[in-house]
Parts: C-alpha cells; sequence; structure tokens
C-alpha cells in the first residue's frame, strides 16, 4: 500500500525540490568517495603531519573510495563497516585498483575484528550519525588504537539538523522529517524509486537520532584525551547553536579530534 504524501509537504517539495544526482550507484558511490577524499581525508592527513609510516583505520568506510585514497599516502589502511554490500564494493575496487597495502573488514556488530592498539590512527568521514550504539562504537576505537594514537572525524546532518533525514535525492525540504514524521518520508522515497521497505523506526533508516551532547558524553566515557570537538552549525546560524534549548536543530554536524592517552 502507497503511503500518502501530506499536501502541505507536496507543496513544500515544489518550492524545495529533490536533487535526483544525489542518488548514486555503488560504484558511483565509490568514485564519488575517491574524489571528495582530497578534502576530507586530506584535511585529516594533513593535521596527523607526516603519514608515511602510520597503519590508518577508516571507520565507517562504505564504498570504499576514501581508503583507497588513503592507502596510496600512508603505510597501510584498513577500511571497515557494517553494510556487508559495501564492504563487497570496496573489495572489488580494491581488485582493480593495484593497491597493496589496503583491506576492507566487515564489523556487522559494532565491534571491530582487530587486535588491541593495531591503529595509529582513525578517520572517519559522515558516518557517526548513522552509528547506533555510541558507546560500543568510541570504546572499540579507543581500544584499537595505539596509545597516542588519534581520531579524526567530521559527520553530520546530525538527526535534528534541516536535513538530518538524509535522502537529498527524496526531498529537501528543511526540517521535513520533523514535521511530518517517518511515514510522509519514507513515501517521497518510495515514489522517487527507493525500493518499499517495511520500517518501523527511523533507526529501521540507519539514522541514531542523537543530540550532541550523546556524542559528547559517549566519547568522553571512552577516555579520549580531547583536541577539539565542536559543533559545525547550519550555514548562516552560528549564533543560533549557542542557545541551549534550540541547538540541536541548528547543528549540521561535529568536528572532532581526539587521542587515546599515552602511556604514563
Amino acid at each position: 500500500m502507497t503511503r500518502p504524501v501530506p499536501l502541505t509537504l507536496e507543496l513544500l517539495d515544489r518550492v524545495f525540490p529533490p536533487n535526483p544526482s544525489a542518488f548514486m550507484s555503488s560504484a558511483e558511490q565509490t568514485v564519488h568517495e575517491s574524489v571528495k577524499a582530497t578534502e576530507t581525508m586530506g584535511s585529516y592527513l594533513a593535521e596527523l603531519g607526516d603519514t608515511g609510516e602510520l597503519d590508518i583505520l577508516d571507520y565507517g568506510c562504505g564504498w570504499g573510495g576514501e581508503t583507497l585514497w588513503v592507502a596510496r599516502r600512508v603505510r597501510s589502511a584498513c577500511g571497515v563497516d557494517v553494510d556487508g554490500k559495501a564492504i563487497k564494493q570496496a573489495r572489488n575496487a580494491l581488485a582493480t585498483s593495484g593497491a597493496r597495502n589496503c583491506r576492507f573488514e566487515l564489523s556487522p556488530d559494532g565491534r571491530l575484528p582487530f587486535p588491541d592498539a593495531s591503529f595509529d590512527a582513525v578517520l572517519s568521514t559522515d558516518t557517526f550519525e548513522h552509528v547506533m550504539d555510541l558507546p560500543l562504537a568510541f570504546k572499540e576505537i579507543a581500544r584499537v588504537l595505539r596509545p597516542g594514537g588519534s581520531l579524526l572525524t567530521r559527520f553530520g546532518p546530525l538527526f535534528r539538523s534541516p536535513h538530518g533525514g538524509h535522502l537529498y535525492w527524496a526531498c529537501q525540504v528543511p526540517y521535513a522529517h520533523l514535521l511530518f514524521g517517518m511515514d510522509a518520508i519514507v513515501a517521497l522515497r518510495e515514489r522517487r524509486g527507493g525500493k518499499p521497505r517495511k520500517v518501523g523506526t527511523w533507526q529501521d533508516l540507519g539514522l541514531n537520532g542523537k543530540r550532541f551532547e550523546d556524542y559528547r558524553s559517549a566519547m568522553a566515557a571512552a577516555g579520549f584525551d580531547v583536541v577539539r570537538f565542536r559543533p559545525i552549525p547550519v550555514r548562516g546560524t552560528s549564533l543560533a547553536v549557542t542557545l541551549r534549548l534550540l541547538r540541536d536543530l541548528f547543528i549540521f554536524g561535529i568536528d572532532c579530534h581526539v587521542r587515546r592517552p599515552k602511556v604514563v
């Protein structure tokens, strides 16, 4: 049965039309990640300094494009993800890349399949807004980092921000997921080519619904030393981010650099 789309959302959808080009196949996602890696992973590596002898983990590697970009600039790179289809695509891309210092691993339950102190740094882009168990995620990252090793990540949009529904190709009406609810957004998704799915919660769509303070608390509980942990405001709303009761509506994402404490 097709879900109805509220008339108000239909009208707003004409003012804020979707972006069909945001829908990409798995292979296209790999290429897209490779292109954006210069900005994303490039900024992380620049902050780390001399990276030629580093072992790097790409947490939430998706379709592998960013991991493969990193592999050309470090001693070794490994990508990990909870999505088996994404890992399959990443391994296919690896097979044709010629890279020998790179691998991809599946982590279906959030636990990382690596020994303690395996990596010099963990890098991650636009992943943590999809992570359901934040305390486990940050605890596991701290475990696989070597003492003094860094976690560098920028991610968003967070759930309560204007496009927290993560469906640019189906709906770009600001705050539509909060104003009209899940059924209305899923209806637009299905209308525009998304496969019909039995959806009961936002988590079924891969959105954790967490707030800025949820991330801060989970990070602190993992015992990291904080170099930087700050909100990324929605463009033009920097002052609104300072309003405690409303700030989550104006925080696009989070910019984070934390370190596992050195052994004393």
